[in-house]
């Protein structure tokens, strides 16, 4: 299941033809290099417009989130078996 987390991280990632991919990030003072992104969607709330990230690094599956408004990452979720 899931674990919600929802605490800011730092992103490094490429832009290839306008289409960011995200390629590691840092969290809780390690850097998680990003394996795979198993998908990719834009939510939008009202005037609050999101990417969310699914991902694997370091073997477990990650959820990050890019604020489009503030341009802000988040961890989200991390799968916790």
């Amino acid at each position: 299941m899931y674990q919600t987390i929802h605490e800011a991280v730092a992103v490094v990632g490429v832009y290839n033809h306008a289409c960011f991919t995200p390629k590691k990030f840092l969290w809780k003072d390690r850097v998680h290099q990003i394996a795979d992104i198993t998908s990719v969607t834009d939510i939008r709330d009202g005037q609050v417009r999101e990417r969310r990230y699914s991902c694997v690094a370091d073997s477990n599956s990650y959820r990050l989130v890019f604020d489009r408004t503030e341009e802000t990452w988040l961890l989200e979720e991390v799968w916790c078996e």
